[in-house]
């Protein structure tokens, strides 16, 4: 079993760990001739028994060209090998690599004890290279029957979405919900295809008392009223519904851009696990789709390189049950 590559010099293969750190403290690793998957869920690989089923889930597929140059992989697997790492020590890795001029990485040791080693050389001020060694612990090294096994691989079974849209920047979002943590544990995600999203915390009064709105088209609007707790609501306009490569003439998207295009699609999720998905800024991302299931599910498909989906991080969230 061997594997050797280039990282390239923008670290994806590192910010894409930082990303889903708060996912869970393992994160697993396909690497093949032609593609690197990531995959990490709630609960998976750490104390918590949790294999998945109703946990946030996310992972990517990206090709070998987007993170790494000079790739070899070898294996008794048909060429594939299947990691398990823990997050922090990628992540401890990372932070002597931001000034390297070249970072080798290579499987190093027996699998009892392996490692993934980076050799990251440095240069100082009048040119002079420096290495130095990284070896970061291999948790876990999956059998093609264990990897089948386990269910960070396997993409969840969801219907079709019914809207899908941008997100706006990630840093108001951040800001947004860090402020309904304090108010409430869930939120309501509602988007229609008329460029519009609202986010919504789930406890508190209906009625609408105040409503200030920014010149970026994010509003925000206080409820207040006989309950004890407020109910805060942030509205986005102007924001683009694009249409996905997979859209067709059936797609429930289409149809309901034609007939409905102001009715909101919505989701109940927890407030820490959309600031999950928020941790996505550490890959400075060009653009996120969210996609709704309504009273189903939410994915947020976070675009790396450019708006294909060779290229993406991808955020599945089950609707939560109060």
């Amino acid at each position: 079993m061997r594997l050797r590559a280039k990282i390239q010099r923008d670290l994806l293969f590192f910010k894409i760990a930082q990303a889903v750190e708060k996912i869970g403290r393992s994160c697993f690793l396909k690497f093949t001739p032609d593609f690197v998957a990531f995959g990490a869920i709630h609960g998976l690989g750490d104390s918590d028994p949790t294999t998945g089923g109703g946990s946030i889930q996310c992972w990517s597929r990206l090709p070998k060209e987007s993170l790494f140059h000079e790739y070899k992989i070898e294996s008794n697997s048909n060429n594939e090998i299947y990691l398990e790492m823990k997050v922090e020590d990628m992540i401890l890795a990372m932070r002597t690599c931001n000034n390297a001029s070249a970072i080798v990485m290579r499987m190093t040791g027996r699998s009892a004890d392996a490692y993934l080693t980076f050799t990251i050389t440095t240069e100082d001020h009048q040119g002079n290279s420096r290495p130095i060694t990284q070896n970061v612990p291999i948790v876990k090294i999956l059998t093609a029957d264990g990897a089948s096994n386990t269910s960070v691989f396997d993409e969840p079974m969801i219907p079709t979405p019914e809207v899908h849209i941008m997100l706006p920047q990630l840093e108001r979002l951040r800001h947004v919900a860090s402020s309904y943590k304090s108010i409430s544990d869930y939120v309501v995600i509602s988007a229609n295809l008329a460029g519009e999203m609202v986010f919504t915390t789930s406890d508190g009064v209906q009625q609408l008392s105040h409503y200030d709105s920014d010149k970026d088209g994010g509003m925000i609007a206080a409820h207040y009223g006989a309950a004890e707790k407020a109910h805060v609501e942030t509205r986005f306009t102007n924001l683009h519904n694009p249409v996905l490569k997979d859209d067709d003439e059936e797609h429930p998207h289409l149809d309901r851009l034609r007939s409905q295009p102001k009715d909101f699609a919505s989701v109940l999720v927890r407030v820490s696990d959309l600031q999950k998905v928020l941790q996505s800024h550490y890959v400075k991302p060009l653009n996120v789709i969210c996609s709704i299931v309504p009273s189903h599910s939410i994915l947020f498909y976070v675009y790396l390189k450019d708006n294909t989906q060779d290229a993406t991080l991808t955020y599945f969230i089950p609707e939560s049950a109060k």
